[in-house]
């Protein structure tokens, strides 16, 4: 919202309920002159807003006057919290058969160019690691282009199962590139990059696990890792706030891994509990967020925070989907009007340029055009599985792929299951055009070097 907007909402409130503006401001957020520093221009987190706008839902005993947005927070139902209750097999199927993954490696690969890393290491964060195989691929490419340089590689998951994929590629990264360390963490975004949890509570009851692999070929790593299995599936746990519906951790962990024959060379950018740093030049926000979360949610919890993390000529490379594709084709033949995707890159780069305040001046916010920041990727099928007869298999995996994008809950779902309806509409589409693909939109953010 604009100071405008916001100032238009206090002063109808004040005028309604005859009340002073000092007063106004020291009843909702403690500050009597809340309305004066609006004035002159100064910003407001997104907290004081929803403080304000709660003070007045609260104090007319509806909600707030129409002029502006209404912030509402950002609370789930368990059951459709589609992101953490998952089916692994929509999730594998679609990966397995569309080419997103390596699509979206491919792009982050061309903000390689762009970073400027400093000694002791080239740091990078992966802010949802799913299966690893978008770091994995970066990780290719970025040793490629520093081949003899030291990696902090950092990545944030909450899913067990998907931090046992991504251990899976562990060996083979640190046998090319053995001067790595792979930091992985089950916090939240505020707090992973910082390794730090946020409570004192959670901190004191945190789970810190360091292991120098011993050997020198991939097999030996392999083995080594595989010995973690027990100590993850008893501490690398989550659960759901019966507050707010969201995923999260019953302990916080970090698990450090790297060659104990090179642990000399990376002494000085191991990490040590109670002694870490974000300072990232790379950052990866790949579909961090639902794409029906609030631009405000994504903003203040997970954009802004991360934005944080990154050090003078650091780059945050954020990617979602876009949709205005043949796959939302599918979903509006069986939901008509459904449209997930009602957040742009520009809303969200403005929320978190606001949420940021001051902290923004020193980064560059960049939505690009369309034609540099939307990008395609396919559902991959052989030529005569959608030029011919179309099978139930093409068919279930082009359905699978639409649902999956557009984030479909489970119960929705189980009304179609009985239905020709859904898989009518996949063959549909996948004769109208050949093929079926998908668009997502990318954003970054760049720390201005010193």
């Amino acid at each position: 919202m604009k100071n405008d907007a916001i100032l238009a909402q206090i002063s109808d409130f004040c005028r309604q309920a005859d009340m002073a503006e000092s007063t106004f401001g020291r009843r909702a957020v403690n500050d009597g002159k809340l309305v004066h520093r609006l004035r002159e221009g100064k910003r407001i987190t997104i907290d004081t807003l929803e403080r304000i706008q709660a003070y007045i839902a609260a104090s007319t005993g509806g909600p707030p006057p129409p002029r502006g947005l209404q912030v509402p927070p950002e609370k789930r139902d368990p059951r459709g919290n589609f992101r953490f209750f998952e089916n692994r097999q929509k999730y594998l199927l679609f990966v397995h058969t569309c080419s997103e993954k390596r699509v979206i490696a491919d792009r982050i690969a061309l903000e390689l160019s762009s970073i400027h890393p400093r000694p002791p290491a080239l740091r990078m964060f992966d802010a949802g690691m799913g299966d690893g195989t978008v770091m994995a691929r970066v990780l290719r490419a970025m040793h490629s282009r520093f081949p003899h340089m030291p990696f902090y590689v950092a990545g944030k998951e909450l899913s067990l199962e998907d931090v046992r994929l991504t251990l899976d590629k562990v060996p083979d990264r640190l046998l090319e590139h053995p001067a790595s360390i792979f930091v992985f963490t089950n916090m939240n975004y505020a707090e992973a990059p910082w390794l730090t949890p946020a409570s004192p509570a959670a901190a004191a009851g945190m789970i810190w696990q360091e292991v120098a692999l011993r050997g020198a070929s991939s097999g030996e790593f392999e083995a080594q890792i595989a010995d973690l299995r027990g100590f993850l599936d008893s501490n690398w746990r989550a659960s759901v706030s019966p507050r707010t519906g969201m995923p999260v951790y019953e302990r916080p962990m970090a698990l450090v891994l790297y060659r104990e024959d090179h642990r000399f060379l990376l002494d000085a950018i191991i990490p040590r509990a109670g002694r870490t740093e974000a300072n990232f030049d790379l950052i990866i926000a790949s579909q961090p967020y639902r794409a029906k979360s609030s631009v405000n949610f994504r903003a203040k919890r997970i954009i802004a925070p991360l934005a944080r993390a990154l050090r003078p000529g650091g780059r945050l490379i954020g990617i979602h989907s876009h949709g205005q594709d043949p796959g939302m084709e599918i979903i509006q033949m069986v939901w008509p009007g459904e449209n997930p995707f009602v957040v742009s890159r520009h809303e969200l780069l403005q929320a978190v340029k606001y949420e940021l305040g001051s902290v923004g001046r020193v980064l560059n916010f960049n939505a690009y055009s369309d034609n540099r920041s939307v990008f395609r990727y396919d559902m991959e099928a052989l030529p005569t599985e959608v030029t011919g007869p179309i099978g139930t298999s093409t068919a279930f995996a082009a359905w699978n792929a639409a649902v999956y994008v557009a984030q479909i809950e489970e119960d929705r779902l189980t009304e179609t299951a009985h239905s020709s309806l859904a898989l009518d509409a996949a063959r549909e589409v996948l004769r109208k055009y050949n093929g079926l693909w998908f668009y997502d939109e990318s954003y970054v953010i760049s720390r201005r070097r010193d």
